[in-house]
């Protein structure tokens, strides 16, 4: 029998150690979110992930940031605003000002992020909900604050990221 692999990552992990540290059942903070109790016991299991919208909801409920959840940080920053619903067309004008920023083309942070080009273009319309890992991704390349992508600050915060350099970056790098 195939072992299946499980990707429990830092966000769900967070979201979970929440709901432990606030004495909620899965099925309490499944009611929270708007979803069942076994789609919480999911998320908790690595077999499917958080929506940007369902992190937003914790972040409000218990008073955390999305550069927490992300990992970004270790102190919550209280200096966030509650946000109901995340603003797509505000969200999507931060992602294309930080590729801007970063001088690359849709197509360069498509590759970067190993998405396709359209989905870049409906970020940052604002037509489509970006996926959690996408901004998750945008942050780690930018060193930009996922507090600020979302509305949830007012200004532009820098972040530390831990980003992973790749065989083919370290080659370069020793001119091999």
């Amino acid at each position: 029998m195939e072992k299946i692999v499980r990707n429990i990552t830092v966000v769900e992990d967070k979201a979970r150690n929440i709901r432990i540290n606030h004495g909620l059942t899965q099925k309490e903070f499944g009611e929270m979110l708007g979803i069942s109790k076994s789609y919480v016991s999911d998320i908790e299991n690595g077999y499917t992930g958080l929506s940007v919208e369902h992190i937003n909801k914790i972040c409000n409920n218990y008073n955390v940031s999305f550069d927490y959840m992300f990992g970004f940080c270790e102190k919550i920053n209280r200096n966030i605003i509650k946000v109901e619903k995340i603003d797509l067309k505000l969200l999507g004008s931060h992602l294309k000002e930080i590729r801007k920023e970063l001088n690359i083309t849709q197509d360069k942070m498509a590759q970067k992020l190993n998405i396709s080009r359209p989905l870049v273009t409906h970020y940052e319309k604002g037509v489509r909900t970006i996926r959690t890992a996408d901004l998750k991704g945008i942050c780690e390349l930018s060193g930009i604050s996922a507090d600020w992508c979302v509305g949830k600050l007012n200004y532009k915060l820098k972040i530390k990221t831990n980003k992973k350099i790749k065989p083919k970056e370290i080659k370069k790098l020793m001119g091999v």
